[in-house]
């Protein structure tokens, strides 16, 4: 080819106001994303807690009913109250999730990777879409709403408070409100979801042990916040709801069954649980990551073994799930695919140069940015469209419920959904129903006229059901 042809090429890939058009274009990205978020339809759960909301006289009531006969997980018992007390708040809720998504992965890179990038820049940009491509189940952890504050708020919090064993915390300690702030991130992360506990109390107790060791001061400093988590865990875990919900969702099966569940479950988690597609996906990003921010690739960069302990969160973090390994679905390695995420990114980034530019990183970064546009817009085009039935099925319930008919009929969902779209299965929806129709007080069913295709939407019933 033409060197001059080359360098013109060149020239126009490190354009200033080409990477300021792709900047303008992320941002853009983001607002559908968020487009996505709002038009994403209560479904399964949503329902069930935003009855027992409603229902209940005051939070102690709702606390009360949802620690002792459901679910021990203090963060989600609070935003689900405020969430499902006014569609307001819902709206709210749906508006802050990228903001704070944004912001914590900006607090991830400079506390917990440990390095020194610009907030908006070609770098961020590229590590943030590479991870929103590597998360799993993205629909029900993310977009779903009562699957964002069980998984994605959870992990959050998380951040935050692995972010504070990493930075100079003598800096931020005379900030009272800071200082507040991480007491009440450290508590809200122990309590919140048992992976992200486990999986943040490997990785903390092993760096206050290092700090017990080596400096004294800091460990008296970070006690306090260790302290907070180990107890919003232990309450947590120990909350009667957990205990109940396992009894409701449990299945007979033998010693040697559960056995083999549990080792085909860990061994397969890496490979997102059987999906090659994705796992595919997973690893090619890592491989592009370690070649765009890896000056340097050698043996060499697996012996800070201060790294391996994001290997062992990863483990005990699915290690963890055993009890509950009949329901286990790809959403229950959002945490643990995390943890094995920030050893690779540990490794990549070891001795990372922001200086250091890959000849074709920019022409990445426009790759990424169109396929991140492409992704949120076809999503927020069938979460519109999603919608829109949904909207329908519960006026077709409304006006039957107002005109005090015994029973009507729904028809199935007809869209296809995307990555960003969370939809029940047939088998669950028709469980979605049965709820809806209790809370009602008439009888809903399916209108067999207009039969949902079994190809659009399959459980992963994975081999633990």
């Amino acid at each position: 080819m033409n060197p001059a042809l080359i360098k013109k090429l060149i020239n126009l890939i490190l354009n200033k106001y080409l990477v300021y058009l792709f900047y303008t274009l992320f941002f853009a990205s983001l607002i559908v994303v968020f487009l996505a978020i709002y038009f994403q339809p209560l479904a399964g759960d949503d329902h069930i807690t935003e009855e027992f909301v409603l229902n209940s006289i005051n939070f102690i009531e709702y606390f009360n009913l949802i620690y002792s006969n459901w679910s021990g997980r203090f963060l989600s018992i609070f935003i689900s109250y405020w969430i499902y007390s006014d569609n307001l708040n819902l709206l709210l809720y749906k508006f802050s999730i990228i903001p704070l998504f944004i912001l914590a992965f900006y607090f991830f890179l400079r506390n917990i990777i440990n390095i020194k990038i610009k907030f908006i820049s070609v770098d961020f940009i590229i590590l943030f879409i590479c991870l929103w491509f590597i998360y799993p189940a993205i629909d029900e952890t993310i977009f779903w709403t009562a699957g964002s504050f069980s998984y994605l708020i959870p992990l959050i919090l998380s951040i935050f408070y692995l972010g504070i064993f990493n930075q100079n915390y003598e800096n931020d300690k005379k900030n009272i409100l800071l200082n507040f702030f991480y007491l009440i991130s450290s508590f809200l992360a122990g309590s919140s979801h048992i992976q992200a506990f486990i999986g943040c109390f490997v990785v903390s107790s092993y760096w206050m042990f290092l700090y017990y060791k080596t400096n004294v001061k800091k460990f008296r400093q970070l006690l306090l916040f260790y302290i907070l988590f180990f107890l919003g865990g232990v309450l947590s875990i120990t909350a009667p709801g957990n205990f109940e919900r396992l009894g409701v969702v449990s299945y007979e099966t033998s010693s040697i069954s559960t056995i083999y569940k549990s080792v085909l479950f860990i061994t397969t988690s890496v490979f997102y649980l059987g999906d090659i597609q994705s796992s595919l996906i997973y690893f090619l990003l890592i491989i592009l990551l370690f070649c765009y921010f890896s000056q340097k690739i050698s043996i060499d960069i697996l012996k800070e073994k201060s790294h391996y302990i994001w290997i062992f969160a990863f483990f005990f973090s699915l290690i963890c799930m055993v009890p509950a390994i009949n329901t286990i679905t790809t959403r229950v390695i959002f945490f643990p695919i995390f943890f094995l995420t920030i050893f690779f990114l540990k490794i990549i980034f070891l001795n990372y140069d922001p200086n250091y530019q890959f000849k074709i990183k920019n022409f990445g970064f426009y790759i990424f940015v169109m396929l991140f546009f492409l992704e949120s817009f076809l999503g927020a085009l069938t979460n519109y469209a999603y919608k829109k039935e949904y909207d329908a099925r519960m006026n077709i319930i409304k006006d039957a419920k107002n005109n005090s008919e015994a029973y009507v009929e729904v028809s199935h969902f007809e869209v296809m959904p995307s990555r960003l779209t969370y939809m029940l299965h047939p088998e669950h929806d028709s469980n979605d129903l049965k709820n809806l129709s209790k809370f009602n007080k008439i009888k809903i069913k399916y209108n067999d006229n207009f039969p949902r295709s079994k190809n659009i939407r399959k459980n992963i019933k994975f081999f633990f059901k």
